[in-house]
């Protein structure tokens, strides 16, 4: 069954910003982020501790979540209406769409210049939009294999984020290596479309299944390098916080949609 995730704008690291990406090295978190030896910023003057740090990131990262699948099944649950509206109104989807991408870049490329409640207002109205997108593709399938997918997600990116966070193991090298594979499936995945290649769906489901989950594990181990390396400025920690949000968010969006896309091409 081939859903069109390829064209849905979630897929394939909608926006999603590495620290190497120019959107970081833009914003100043490129000449921050690795240097713990020397930070710029006094760390005995933080009073943000990195557990405070860290929960900081994950509830805005759940509130972000909840928005985006409370109004999609808010918006599923009444199919007749939803279907209705996409036929009449489909140049809203892509508009939308496209105001998604502006909105994961306006963050990344200017959430230094950005107060931290402007920054959390761009996240949470991502968020909303993300769930008026969503809705559409999960119309596709029946609300168990919805409720299935999402909770083998939530099982697999806690246990990846999980270990990230006490893995001894300096995962950056990871970067470079996620980012080309990305590139790879996105390209793969046009090819796919254009010649309906066999089997494809399975294959692009898997090897994006396995991208994210070791995007998961390496944005969960730079939520503690970007601590390091901003203690004493709370206000950019206020600031990384939302954007280290925003990037496990994302991890977790694609990771429910290729899972989802997964049981969709073993049941046919």
């Amino acid at each position: 069954m081939n859903n069109g995730f390829g064209n849905n704008g979630y897929n394939y690291n909608d926006g999603y910003n590495d620290p190497n990406s120019p959107g970081f090295g833009n914003s100043g978190f490129t000449e921050i982020y690795g240097q713990q030896q020397t930070p710029y910023y006094n760390q005995n003057t933080s009073t943000v501790s990195l557990s405070d740090f860290t929960r900081k990131v994950y509830g805005w990262m759940f509130l972000g979540l909840a928005i985006t699948f409370g109004l999609a099944i808010l918006i599923v649950t009444n199919p007749q209406a939803a279907m209705r509206f996409m036929t009449q109104h489909i140049g809203m989807y892509y508009v939308l769409a496209l105001v998604e991408v502006a909105l994961v870049f306006a963050l990344g490329f200017f959430v230094t210049k950005l107060p931290p409640a402007a920054a959390l207002a761009i996240f949470l109205t991502y968020s909303a939009i993300n769930g008026l997108t969503i809705a559409p593709i999960l119309l596709l399938y029946e609300m168990g294999t919805v409720i299935a997918a999402l909770g083998v997600t939530g099982g697999i990116f806690g246990a990846m984020s999980l270990y990230g966070m006490i893995t001894k193991r300096d995962l950056s090298g990871l970067g470079p290596v996620l980012i080309f594979g990305l590139i790879g499936l996105l390209i793969f995945s046009v090819i796919s479309m254009i010649f309906h290649m066999p089997m494809s769906d399975l294959l692009i489901s898997l090897i994006g299944i396995a991208l994210f989950i070791g995007f998961t594990a390496y944005d969960t181990q730079k939520i503690k390098k970007y601590y390091q390396s901003l203690q004493g400025d709370e206000v950019m920690l206020k600031k990384c916080a939302i954007v280290s949000a925003l990037e496990l968010y994302l991890d977790f969006i694609n990771l429910f949609l290729y899972i989802l896309r997964l049981f969709a091409s073993r049941n046919n």
